[in-house]
């Protein structure tokens, strides 16, 4: 075609195909939009399914040995792998008496009866009639559940095995039942009051109940050893002082953790619970009144259906954290198992990374039908608010703002007693004698465990190498993050690739931390791999990340990922496509539009994600626990090892380094944003 030709560039233009849907030519730029888009998704394949598999593989294999006869005449043994299939699975369970079939055969029928529930669940959200189901499905759920559990025991009793290793997933099992039900009924009864009531003081009440988020989960078992523990406040009767207040909670075990993880899953719950109950139509409400209902019925027929999806997720997310994490139960476990402490224990005490694999199968499970559950609900919910819907806005009643009130301010009190009590612990010379006994201690305040001088685990090398890790982390997986979801969000063209890739970026929700980091051990550790059908070996790639900066980075972003992809994905989809449109018909190259037009109006959702990634990454402990080493000691880890040696006052100032840390990076961001908004309000408008 001549050059001065005027269709000349119509090739570079959006055309229409007919249907009314606008398309854009092949070009060099969609070319290289796919390739972006596919890298997005290799990354998320390497960093997320590839140690998956890897993890899945350690658990079906086993190596045992293997007699052969040398070339000189006499026994020869080596170590093979041999594929064992749900061996290692029921060894753990303690069902080796049983064939293989059995066992499959009895984890269907358990499947099938938790599909069978899960349906009943949705057909009740759907207000479908289930008067003729009900009955019949939950029965059979009980009798199926009843049947396994029997088999179970009749085994376990009859061949003994790993009875406390079975012991350990219901003990995890029970903590995560008991702590959703406590924290979701704290969280929406804290998220009323702030949001249906007219109480004084939301904004600090706000602001207290998020302060958990900055600590390690760690912090909430020290605090609670200092408050209950065999020499706390409360148990001794402030010192003897107080004889009075003195009483037991029994806190190492069951109580010491539920405690622990209702404060570690509280804030996430009242933040759901917060957004969900701020939208509603008060029509409704109206509407109840006039026809005559009383606060009762309307909180039933009204307030828990309109939220009912914002409390199907926080149930979701509760369960999902208290199951597998591993902070609290480490400090305040004592001698009731839970799998976190198990996965722990098998790889780090015992070197059984085959078992330590297997458990994070039985850890993953659970927490992956949460996510399947959660992800249903929320893809059958609809709408609550319509164009037409009319804001809440709660009136003055004297009797209900009061019983909020205190509510409110008791809660965010027992909050800040939780963090008070650890701050105060590391500033005290010797605890808890500096108190009860100043005649033989008369140094009460020091700062002496700030200086982490004779105690392990690092001291401020860990604290600046985490540093390090989470800046690094917030800047990689901001700039990933933010990129990826442009990508799968805003591209044209590769739609079967999007939905991969977006598929991918919401699995890692589902993967406890503890998985990840096992995982990243039998993955980046490997030195090759066979492929299948050939008797041919390639070298791992990546294994030059094994015991460098780059995977404890690598482990947190992915550990982080989908919160900060969704996070991303809502500030991009509130732009109008015809941001990307008018710069294709003007020949405005793609990235030129990304980092002058959708960077600048997202900016605050960027600062927001990277400060998410920061503080996220310096208080985590369980997906970096297998992963760093001894050039690269972590906070989070240091506060695992001081409290391992006695050095409880050491890990409490490391506790409250950690906090102060991330309280200057959320202080930060949020200052950077009130400057931003401030310089763009103009534009804004």
């Amino acid at each position: 075609m001549p050059p001065d030709d005027p269709l000349a560039g119509l090739a570079m233009l959006p055309f229409s195909s007919g249907d009314g849907v606008v398309r854009q030519r092949s070009s060099l730029h969609g070319w290289i939009q796919r390739t972006l888009i596919a890298l997005a998704c290799l990354w998320l394949v390497v960093g997320v399914l590839l140690p998956m598999i890897e993890v899945l593989n350690q658990a079906t294999h086993r190596e045992v040995p293997v007699h052969t006869e040398a070339s000189d005449g006499g026994p020869h043994v080596h170590v093979q792998r041999q594929f064992v299939g749900l061996a290692n699975f029921m060894q753990y369970f303690g069902l080796e008496g049983i064939s293989q079939a059995s066992f499959v055969l009895e984890l269907i029928l358990t499947i099938a009866a938790t599909t069978l529930f899960v349906r009943l669940l949705l057909a009740y959200f759907k207000r479908r009639d289930t008067s003729r189901l009900s009955h019949r499905l939950v029965v059979g759920v009980l009798l199926l559940l009843a049947a396994q559990a029997l088999r179970s025991a009749h085994f376990i009793a009859s061949h003994g095995g790993h009875s406390n290793l079975i012991q350990s997933a219901l003990n995890s099992l029970m903590v995560g039942l008991i702590t959703t039900t406590i924290a979701v009924t704290l969280a929406f009864f804290y998220a009323y009051g702030l949001t249906r009531t007219s109480i004084r003081g939301k904004m600090l009440l706000r602001i207290v109940a998020l302060l958990p988020l900055f600590a390690p989960t760690m912090l909430f078992g020290l605090s609670l050893v200092y408050m209950f523990g065999n020499k706390g406040i409360v148990t001794s009767g402030f010192f003897g002082k107080l004889p009075w207040l003195a009483f037991d909670i029994n806190l190492y075990g069951f109580n010491g953790i539920v405690m622990a993880e209702t404060a570690f899953t509280f804030p996430p719950a009242m933040m759901i619970l917060s957004v969900a109950l701020m939208h509603t139509d008060a029509r409704m409400y109206e509407a109840a009144r006039s026809l005559g209902a009383g606060w009762l019925r309307i909180f039933f027929t009204v307030t828990l259906p309109s939220v009912k999806y914002g409390l199907l997720s926080a149930v979701f997310v509760c369960f999902t954290l208290s199951f597998t994490d591993f902070g609290a139960p480490k400090v305040v476990g004592g001698r009731f198992n839970v799998l976190a402490v198990d996965i722990y224990k098998q790889v780090v005490g015992q070197q059984n990374f085959g078992m330590g694999a297997t458990v994070s199968i039985i850890l993953l499970a659970p927490t992956l039908l949460a996510f399947a559950a959660d992800r249903i609900v929320q893809r059958r919910s609809h709408a609550v608010l319509t164009a037409r819907s009319v804001p809440m806005a709660p009136e003055p009643v004297f009797w209900r703002d009061l019983l909020f009130g205190t509510f409110c301010w008791t809660t965010a009190l027992a909050v800040l007693a939780v963090l008070f009590t650890a701050g105060l612990a590391s500033f005290v010379a010797m605890w808890p004698y500096s108190f009860s006994h100043p005649e033989i201690y008369p140094k009460l305040w020091t700062l002496s465990n700030y200086l982490f001088a004779n105690v392990g685990g690092g001291g401020y090398n860990a604290f600046f190498t985490s540093l390090r890790m989470s800046a690094w982390t917030a800047v990689g997986g901001t700039v990933v993050t933010f990129a990826s979801a442009w990508l799968i969000e805003k591209t044209q063209g590769a739609e079967r690739l999007r939905q991969a890739g977006y598929l991918l970026s919401i699995t890692p929700l589902a993967l406890p931390g503890l998985v990840i980091g096992i995982a990243y051990v039998f993955f980046f550790n490997r030195p090759g791999f066979s492929l299948p059908f050939v008797s041919f070996q390639i070298a791992n790639p990546f294994v030059w990340l094994y015991g460098t900066m780059a995977i404890l980075v690598l482990s947190n972003i992915i550990h982080f990922y989908t919160v900060s992809f969704l996070t991303a994905t809502t500030a991009l989809r509130q732009l109008d496509k015809e941001f990307e449109v008018v710069s294709e018909s003007m020949s405005v190259p793609f990235y030129s539009t990304f980092l002058r037009v959708t960077v600048p109006i997202c900016f605050p959702a960027v600062i927001e994600i990277a400060a998410y990634y920061f503080v996220s990454s310096m208080a985590t402990v369980s997906a970096v626990i297998f992963l760093y080493t001894s050039r690269l000691p972590l906070a989070s880890v240091a506060v695992v090892n001081m409290d391992d040696a006695g050095d409880t006052a050491a890990a409490a100032a490391m506790c409250m380094l950690i906090v102060g840390a991330n309280i200057a990076v959320r202080l930060a961001a949020e200052g950077i944003c009130w400057v931003f908004n401030r310089k763009t309000r103009a534009w804004r408008k």
